[in-house]
């Protein structure tokens, strides 16, 4: 509650009580805009939507026995797993545990798992599409790592896993040698590949219980090439696989072998791909090619998981601290952030995907602003990225809007 106290003189009273009116509305109007927002997912005709909320509404119901695989490809939005965590966190929750699910092939700086956490010992070169290298073969994801010789790494979980039969797979190339895995039990494993394609990606996988699962090395053969790590539950629920990269724009999508994310895509067999690009399209000063790029990114993915609906989440108000291009708002707006967004819904409109607004969340193109000066701070001082509490508040509005259309699909 605020309190304000004025001492009026009888003169100045009539006009006193009118500012202090007005002042009490922008008080209380910056902190209703500094809210989220309730925000509808909108289907542009997805034609495997309906399939996605009834698996779901089966899911919770108890009589579907395979777990709903969820991807989200992004930016740092999604590398940080601060809003995927949290939204994995609430769909877990209302849906089932299937795990921790996809994650990334070692530690990338400045970049985090909400579930695990990866240290490398001995030699490791991450591999990122963002700067490719003559030669690198990316697969989705669009990282690896690679050994250099007597190189580990421990993968251990951040809490206590769900009890029962658990499954580690990996992906990898480069060599014959087959990776192992130490377990807390102390025994040793060869992980040895399902079809070992010389040049390609290639899966193994082992299975393990709760125990094991929590805490698992990984022996690498030298000069191998890690180039994913899944740790999965055997059970009904949900999985959301978190796979961003700072920097990363919707274009990086097409440095990724396309083999390799057909295969891949093929093994996850996701029910739901979340495209969550665009903010940092929105600092380009030339997004003319971003149309292209964003319809032929969902093309591939559509072919390479036919079954799978795509949600583009529209990219979130952000804002500079110098002008020019204020376009209304209080604080200026990075310079194309407004046709990122128009050219995300007209996709999601012409592509048949689904669509959820991430700016309208935060009250609209303006939010950054309100958002910076809330209490709690939602949004960090950079004006792009969000506090934890600011991922919190927009991922538990997707989480509400998916439920809202698993309730309302059925009626």
């Amino acid at each position: 509650m605020i309190l304000l106290t004025f001492v009026l003189s009888p003169i100045h009273q009539h006009h006193s009580v009118r500012y202090l009116f007005a002042l009490l509305m922008l008080i209380f109007s910056a902190a209703a805009q500094a809210e989220s927002t309730s925000v509808d997912i909108q289907d542009f005709k997805d034609p495997n939507a309906k399939t996605l909320w009834q698996a779901l509404r089966n899911l919770e119901a108890g009589t579907r026995r395979e777990p709903v695989r969820i991807i989200q490809l992004g930016d740092s939005h999604t590398a940080g797993d601060y809003f995927t965590g949290r939204l994995r966190q609430a769909l877990q929750a209302k849906y089932g545990n299937a795990g921790i699910g996809w994650l990334t092939p070692g530690y990338v700086t400045n970049q985090r798992s909400d579930l695990a956490t990866m240290r490398g010992l001995g030699k490791w070169q991450m591999n990122d599409s963002k700067l490719p290298k003559p030669g690198d073969i990316f697969p989705l994801g669009g990282l690896f790592n690679t050994s250099g010789g007597a190189s580990i790494l421990d993968v251990k979980s951040k809490q206590d896993l769900a009890s029962g039969s658990w499954q580690l797979s990996i992906w990898h190339k480069g060599t014959n040698t087959p990776w192992k895995i130490a377990l807390p039990s102390g025994k040793l494993y060869k992980l040895a590949p399902q079809d070992h394609i010389a040049g390609e990606w290639n899966l193994s996988n082992i299975a393990v219980n709760s125990t094991n699962a929590a805490n698992i090395r990984l022996l690498a053969p030298s000069n191998a090439h890690l180039g994913g790590i899944a740790l999965d539950r055997m059970s009904p629920g949900i999985t959301l696989d978190s796979m961003g990269i700072n920097g990363a724009k919707a274009s990086i999508i097409h440095r990724w072998q396309e083999q390799a994310i057909e295969k891949q895509l093929a093994w996850r067999k996701p029910q739901l791909i979340i495209l969550a690009y665009g903010t940092n399209e929105a600092f380009e000063t030339d997004v003319s090619d971003y149309a292209n790029q964003l319809r032929n990114a969902i093309r591939l993915l559509k072919k390479s998981a036919p079954n799978a609906a795509i949600l583009i989440v529209g990219a979130p108000a952000s804002a500079k601290m110098r002008a020019p291009n204020a376009r209304g708002c209080r604080l200026p707006l990075p310079p194309n952030l407004i046709q990122v967004m128009n050219i995300q819904k007209r996709i999601a409109k012409q592509e048949h995907t689904l669509y959820w607004d991430w700016a309208a969340v935060m009250g609209g193109k303006c939010g950054a602003a309100a958002w910076v000066n809330s209490k709690p701070q939602l949004m960090r001082n950079d004006l792009i990225h969000f506090s934890v509490e600011g991922y919190a508040a927009t991922a538990d509005a997707l989480a509400k809007a998916i439920n809202t259309q698993v309730k309302e699909s059925q009626d």
